[in-house]
């Protein structure tokens, strides 16, 4: 049985160091929420990996630097 942590679309996340505070967002929230000029800053790129999983970092990165190629 996989009881690693998921988002709602079935995407692996970081472990939480305390589960109950812990909130899963989506991906659709993370793309919208947070800014594409902060792609370089670690601990932004962290908190998407942390809260809405792997497979939407790699998307929000992928938007946001065709964003700031368009700038």
């Amino acid at each position: 049985m996989d009881t690693r942590h998921r988002t709602p679309a079935g995407g692996l996340l970081m472990q939480c160091a305390d589960e109950e505070a812990c909130t899963v967002f989506s991906c659709e929230i993370c793309l919208k929420d947070v800014p594409a000029d902060s792609v370089k800053v670690s601990d932004v790129q962290d908190y998407v990996h942390h809260f809405c999983g792997l497979d939407c970092l790699a998307v929000w990165q992928k938007r946001a630097t065709l964003a700031n190629k368009r700038v």
